[in-house]
């Protein structure tokens, strides 16, 4: 046998030392989560260590994990872990990836990846109904949300210059393309429109209201005068769910909108979007299916391990105008059960991404997504409600989602990031650091699956006191 290979008992101790790592992973979440003591000459000789001539043992490879890359890396699934839209991994995800791995399928021609595509499908298929999106609709699985983004807005881009886009881009452009955004939108926004030679420039941040919403008058205002100085506004990304405050512009009235001045609306829903999944949050999330196309991460609310993003488009030959490419060193047949996803997105060479979200979905159910997501939310409104009733604590923007935005009122922004930082260094939990209406906050992101209400009452408590010694410094 190959030495690459293992046989079948090799197979099944590795198989056996996973699943004791896997099993025993919860007891090392009682250690403080974020960084802890960082073992520098660990890490260095990790980076120095020179290419072996020999191999290790299973063993050896098992316990340098536990030993040293464990108690090195950042437990995100620390039920005090909440400074990002970064879950804590739903229980089936491992065992999905780890079987993704071994059928190593490239998800883009149907005929490498037959059963990979038809669970991709019907993947694509259950967000669409979830949102829908009509007859012809399309959609493809990313790594994340600033891939979904790029994808949807090259769309928009190549649908509005029609045949051109193509062989010319943008080199021919007298009237330069001009995109709409809220200040609260994603960064990873501007970055696509770098990428996509829009430029900076002629990306519009339109000011929100005190929700954190875009504000649909200046919106008007902007396009109106865009046009009369001979720009050419062609697309519009409204945000179902600011990765700030977790608010959601007006979609409704985006799309109408849209619909009147011939825009492309695109949707970044990476953050919020599967919040749909909730009856109590669904009202929110129905105009999302209005949009030209929307973008959703598999790798927040459905609790799968990155990477799994994903893009839905209303008609899915948009994708193919802008993504199909067909070299004669690919054997791109045509089948009308399957679909060559080589020809709806950028990549070519794809993982089996789709496995594990069909796992998940599947072994759980929508009902306990909807429970999660729902207790999830109920613990932000419980901090909010918290720091309301604490004199000494601020909350600076309303909770709609799961994102608390919270600073100890009478400190500077200074002392306040002394706080966050002792609230890390001190091992009682990892929050995120954020700027709203120009002051420094400390943000809560209520996304792990393992985090109670005592969780909140130990956070809250400890700012409160931290925040005292610091008046008194």
């Amino acid at each position: 046998m190959n030495e690459l290979l293992f046989d079948p008992d090799t197979h099944r101790k590795a198989g056996h030392l996973l699943g004791e790592l896997l099993a025993g992973y919860e007891g090392d979440l009682s250690n403080p989560p974020g960084f802890g003591q960082i073992d520098r000459d660990a890490m260095r000789a990790i980076m120095t260590e020179p290419l072996p001539e020999e191999g290790r043992s299973l063993e050896e490879l098992f316990q340098e994990f536990r030993e040293v890359v464990m108690p090195n890396s950042t437990h995100v699934a620390h039920r005090r872990f909440l400074p990002y839209v970064l879950p804590s991994p739903n229980g089936i995800s491992a065992f999905a990836d780890a079987l993704a791995s071994t059928l190593n399928q490239n998800c883009n021609l149907w005929t490498l990846s037959p059963a990979a595509n038809a669970i991709e499908q019907r993947v694509i298929s259950w967000f669409q109904d979830l949102f829908s999106f009509p007859e012809g609709s399309g959609g493809i699985i990313t790594s994340g949300g600033s891939m979904a983004n790029l994808t949807a807005l090259a769309i928009a881009r190549d649908t509005y210059l029609g045949t051109s886009a193509r062989m010319d881009g943008l080199q021919w452009r007298v009237s330069p393309l001009r995109l709409y955004v809220s200040d609260q939108v994603h960064n990873c926004v501007d970055k696509a429109a770098v990428i996509l030679g829009i430029g900076l420039n002629h990306v519009r941040h339109v000011p929100c209201d005190s929700q954190f919403r875009m504000r649909m008058d200046l919106l008007k205002e902007a396009v109106m005068q865009d046009r009369r100085d001979g720009f050419s506004p062609f697309c519009v990304v409204g945000s179902a769910g600011t990765v700030t405050t977790g608010a959601f512009d007006p979609l409704d009235e985006l799309a109408d909108f849209c619909d009147e001045e011939g825009l492309w609306l695109h949707i970044d829903g990476a953050y919020g979007a599967l919040t749909v999944l909730s009856e109590r949050r669904r009202p929110h999330l129905q105009p999302a299916g209005r949009a030209h196309s929307l973008s959703l991460d598999p790798h927040k609310f459905l609790f799968a391990p990155l990477e799994a993003g994903c893009v839905l488009v209303r008609r899915a030959e948009d994708m193919r105008t802008t993504y199909s490419f067909v070299p004669t060193y690919l054997s791109m047949f045509s089948d009308p059960d399957f679909l060559n996803y080589a020809e709806y997105g950028p990549q070519l060479s794809r993982s089996f991404k789709a496995l594990k979200v069909w796992w998940s979905l599947r072994a759980f159910g929508r009902k306990a997504y909807a429970k999660a997501i729902d207790d999830l939310c109920d613990l932000a409104e419980y901090m909010e409600a918290r720091t309301e009733a604490e004199p000494e604590l601020e909350l600076l923007a309303p909770v709609t989602l799961n994102a608390v935005c919270v600073r100890c009122r009478n400190l500077s922004d200074g002392q306040n990031e002394r706080v966050l930082a002792r609230l890390l260094s001190e091992g009682v939990a990892f929050l995120g650091r954020a700027e709203v209406k120009g002051k420094f906050c400390l943000r809560a992101c209520f996304m792990n699956l393992r985090t109670t209400r005592d969780d909140v009452d130990r956070i809250l408590e400890e700012m409160v006191r931290f925040g005292r010694e610091e008046m008194r410094v």
